[in-house]
């Protein structure tokens, strides 16, 4: 009876411990620095978790633990991860997290770092109008899905892309908020905007009708960025191209400066949904408008 009761006690001892040591653990609060020019900061220690913020080269983080290539620190006041291979100790610490590269310029979905071959929209600043947002939902769905909540995941990740080729991104809209569409426009006319892009979902009463398309208003060469905007985005996208049209939507026709305003698909068509709620989805948005933009831009 002795002998087992030991081994009930020594066994709960190691799994009580096991429990206190994670995959990889680094000294409590050692000290980093970032080795790329942006680093994601995700909620979770995986490359599906949503992005919450950007570190830049040379900030400083206090890693607690490492695990699987994550590094934990925090940001804002809550606990965050960071992919470990863009840190390298800082001065006067020698703990290596492990998997660091000191280089820290490697290309990955983690960083976006900014070197001449991609800074083709340096010194271009691009206001991105979120449609909708607050106590304006914009169209509703299927499964009640709101076009309000779609323009935003896709603002940010066609912020990051233009980020990632030199552009300095101005949002209308950061947070599901009602702006009013004078203070979207307002908005782009006093900043030094180079071009103004608004995001947005489609809906009709019969969920046959599909497809992405691009608005553009008459003035001066707004179709010819509209164009290059819906070339860049039929290379990338998996839905159908409705073309180019022309709108006076009045956050078009008002603006000063180039503008366009697009339509990412059907949330009332069910394929169209499907492909517009992956993150494949938002990845091919962001690429085609940043592709778009830098082909009118270069041309």
């Amino acid at each position: 009876m002795g002998k087992i009761r030991f081994f009930m006690i020594t066994t709960g001892f190691v799994l009580f411990f096991a429990l206190l040591v994670p995959t990889a653990q680094a000294e409590a609060s050692d000290t980093y620095q970032v080795g790329t020019n942006v680093l994601n900061v995700r909620s979770a220690p995986s490359h599906s978790a949503d992005v919450v913020g950007y570190l830049g080269n040379g900030d400083r983080v206090n890693v607690f633990q490492e695990r699987h290539g994550w590094a934990q620190t925090y940001y804002d006041g809550q606990v965050v991860w960071v992919a470990s291979q863009y840190l390298f100790p800082a001065e006067g610490n020698n703990t290596a997290v492990s998997g660091v590269s000191s280089a820290g310029n490697e290309s990955s979905d983690e960083t976006q770092a900014v070197n001449e071959s991609s800074a083709a929209l340096n010194g271009y600043t691009i206001v991105l109008d979120p449609g909708h947002g607050g106590a304006d939902p914009g169209a509703i769905g299927i499964r009640g899905t709101l076009e309000k909540s779609q323009t935003m995941k896709t603002a940010d990740n066609v912020a990051q892309g233009l980020r990632e080729a030199g552009a300095n991104v101005v949002l209308t809209r950061s947070s599901d908020s009602y702006v009013s569409l004078e203070e979207r426009v307002n908005t782009s006319n006093t900043h030094a905007t180079d071009a103004f892009i608004s995001l947005h979902y489609n809906a009709f009463p019969l969920e046959g009708v599909n497809g992405f398309s691009t608005y553009y208003d008459t003035n001066g060469n707004n179709r010819a960025l509209a164009d290059d905007i819906q070339s860049g985005l039929e290379q990338h996208m998996d839905l159908n191209s409705r073309g180019l049209m022309q709108n006076d939507f009045h956050v078009l026709q008002e603006n000063n400066a180039l503008s366009a305003l697009v339509e990412l698909g059907f949330i009332t068509n069910p394929y169209d949904l499907s492909v517009i709620q992956t993150a494949d989805h938002q990845r091919n948005v962001a690429d085609g408008i940043v592709d778009g933009v830098t082909d009118y831009f270069n041309d």
